[in-house]
């Protein structure tokens, strides 16, 4: 196991979280938040070659992007970065179903569409008109993210299948908490819950990839 390498990471979301606690996003925070990425993509990139981990990279890279853009308020900024996370979640998307042979996903899996639905509905009744369509789109692939996560999960188990079930699982919970705070309402400790589930999220999936052979 990396060790060295996965407490940077921790050491390095823990700083970012202190520094943006009240969302000022100080020059440390604009600093820490992509090396907290980055150090993520370097976590996939230590797991053994395969087309499995090569999509991964590329979705972290997309997710990098998108770091990046949500660091500004503009509603341009905000569709930047939505449009990368989207993107990404696509490419995670198909990397999930690189190796399984099984189409069958678990019983509980639908609350992930239930949960999706009836999140997408929340937000886009918040959502101003020109920010509706996106939203709509978005929360359609972030569901069919966390489904197909399920779907190895319920094919391969292990290492690869669990740790990236956990990751899509923690994902979503982190786009909820941040379109609660961009469309409903603003609240204490918003930026910490985003963040730590998002890069805990990535950080699984990211280790996902050390279960797949080459």
């Amino acid at each position: 196991m990396p060790t060295p390498l996965i407490a940077a990471i921790v050491l390095s979301a823990a700083a970012a979280i202190a520094a943006d606690w009240n969302e000022g996003k100080p020059p440390l925070f604009k600093l820490l938040k992509p090396l907290t990425t980055i150090l993520i993509t370097v976590l996939a990139w230590q797991a053994p070659d395969s087309l499995y981990r090569s999509a991964l990279l590329a979705a972290l890279l997309l997710s990098l992007i998108g770091d990046i853009a949500l660091m500004y308020e503009s509603n341009a900024a905000f569709l930047a970065g939505l449009g990368s996370f989207l993107l990404a979640h696509l490419v995670f998307m198909l990397a999930f179903l690189h190796g399984v042979e099984t189409y069958r996903l678990p019983g509980w899996a639908a609350l992930f569409l239930v949960y999706g639905v009836a999140l997408g509905i929340v937000l886009v009744r918040r959502a101003e008109a020109a920010l509706r369509v996106p939203v709509i789109v978005y929360a359609l692939v972030l569901t069919g993210m966390a489904l197909t996560a399920a779907l190895r999960w319920q094919a391969l188990g292990g290492v690869t299948g669990g740790f990236a079930m956990l990751g899509a699982a923690l994902f979503v919970l982190s786009d909820s908490a941040l379109g609660v705070r961009k469309f409903v309402t603003r609240y204490r400790g918003a930026q910490g819950l985003i963040l730590a589930t998002y890069w805990g999220g990535i950080a699984c999936i990211a280790w996902s990839a050390q279960g797949v052979a080459p």
